[in-house]
């Protein structure tokens, strides 16, 4: 088959993408990948024969002979493999054979490879003196103390003798052995451990078992029928108890309500016109002495700059340096004054501190007096106090049919469980009314009856809030 010549296109070519365009370099372009690809993976002219060819000597009839090697354990093959590149710093290794363009390239060392004088010196300094050797000590001892540890970690327990109820051990929360120690904080401590594994703590019971009776044995004085003397001293308790309320409340009443003014909308405007006209001069009647026919006065005198001449300055300046030598004086007689009361003030100091110090003490005896007869809190609120209970006396009557109950029987006994730590401590949870608006919807008929309910409820409820 015979190509045909076409016939050359006679075309502009003056400009590059005309050139571009219309000349052919595709032999240019399949030379310049071919020495690339040399570059890449040699020359085969620059090779030897060895590493091109190989030299068969056994033929195909002959087999092989295998030699016996033991095969390498799996330790064995992973310490082989250390040796080795890890394949994924392979990708960032050069697979290409092009020699660097710039032979007298400088090998950027990393800091620290190469040791300088004074870091050959400290070395030197190091092994005399034997801190070196005692480093090298430490780092083979903690070695050791790990290599133990993780042993240790590994190994299955056996034994079960371990009551996780029975003391406060981390490993009734389900921290394992290897994280209860003392530098491993506890929020790190729970951060590793599941949540399944994370068990809630019993109680602790009481260090001494103290019985709470079910049914208290009530003062005498609460009888229908008391004597004076009994419901008398029932009446101070009362008092007592009360004005102790009623001191606490208006404490909180001082620090939170009274601690603000309350004025009326009135005051309040007046105060707000005060302090915005401060500054602005109200009109003064004006004399008729003062007044001229045809004379202008400003509100204001004009003011003459008179200037003052040296005795007055220099009378000036021996006044402020005279004010100044009498308040370092002052001060001078304040240090020498403190200094003397030196004494005073330590004894104070020493005497405040061993009051703060027995106090302390107090309390910590105290407290640690309740702890021993306290019950377990079950929950985050305290157990209600029983409040005393008092019948006045215009309510005594000698008839038990006649008087009136006071208290809530199944509030009682309620709360005596709570006491006795049979039942944990609640709180009387109260819903919050909501404010329903009403209003007359649009588009419907609105007589004068519906106007007429709907004031009256309005104006009842203005009464209820009142």
């Amino acid at each position: 088959m015979i190509e045909e010549k076409k016939k050359k296109k006679r075309v502009s070519k003056r400009n590059k993408t005309a050139w571009r365009k219309h000349s052919d370099i595709r032999d240019v372009e399949e030379f310049l990948e071919e020495q690339r690809l040399e570059e890449r993976l040699g020359r085969f002219d620059t090779k030897k024969d060895d590493e091109l060819f190989i030299v068969d000597t056994q033929g195909d009839g002959d087999k092989e002979d295998k030699p016996d090697i033991k095969p390498l354990s799996a330790k064995q093959q992973r310490r082989a493999k250390l040796n080795e590149t890890p394949r994924c710093f392979q990708i960032l290794l050069s697979s290409s054979k092009v020699e660097d363009p710039n032979k007298k390239r400088n090998i950027v060392k990393s800091f620290g490879t190469k040791p300088t004088a004074l870091s050959k010196l400290s070395l030197k300094r190091k092994i005399e003196n034997g801190s070196l050797q005692k480093k090298i000590e430490l780092v083979k001892k903690n070695m050791k103390i790990a290599r133990e540890r993780k042993k240790k970690s590994k190994v299955v327990r056996e034994t079960f003798d371990k009551n996780l109820w029975g003391q406060d051990s981390l490993e009734v929360k389900g921290i394992p052995e290897t994280l209860c120690e003392e530098f491993i904080s506890t929020e790190a401590q729970l951060h590793n451990v599941l949540t399944k594994q994370r068990l809630r703590p019993k109680p602790p019971p009481p260090k001494t078992v103290v019985t709470r009776v079910a049914i208290e044995t009530p003062h005498p004085g609460v009888s229908y029928n008391p004597t004076f003397k009994e419901h008398q001293e029932l009446l101070q308790d009362v008092v007592k108890h009360e004005e102790k309320m009623m001191k606490k409340e208006a404490h909180l009443n001082r620090v939170t309500t009274k601690m603000f003014r309350k004025i009326s909308a009135k005051s309040k405007e007046n105060q707000w016109i005060e302090e915005m006209s401060v500054g602005f001069q109200p009109s003064r009647p004006q004399d008729e002495s003062d007044v001229s026919d045809n004379e202008y006065r400003a509100v204001n005198a004009p003011v003459q700059n008179k200037k003052k001449d040296h005795k007055a300055r220099r009378k000036q300046k021996e006044m402020i340096l005279e004010k100044e030598r009498l308040k370092r004086q002052k001060i001078d007689k304040k240090k020498i004054t403190d200094i003397y009361k030196l004494r005073k003030l330590s004894t104070s100091i020493s005497t405040k501190e061993k009051r703060l110090e027995s106090e302390r003490e107090k309390r910590e005896i105290k407290k640690q007096a309740e702890a021993k007869t306290a019950l377990p809190s079950l929950n985050a609120h305290k157990a209600p106090v029983k409040e005393p209970d008092f019948v006045p006396p215009e309510q005594l009557s000698g008839d038990l049919r006649s008087l009136d109950a006071s208290t809530n029987l199944l509030r009682d006994r309620f709360e005596s469980l709570q006491r006795r730590g049979a039942l944990a401590a609640s709180k009387v949870m109260m819903k919050k009314n909501r404010k329903i608006k009403s209003y007359f919807k649009a588009g419907h008929k609105v007589t004068d009856q519906d106007v007429e309910k709907y004031m009256q409820n309005l104006n009842k409820k203005v009464k209820i809030s009142k």
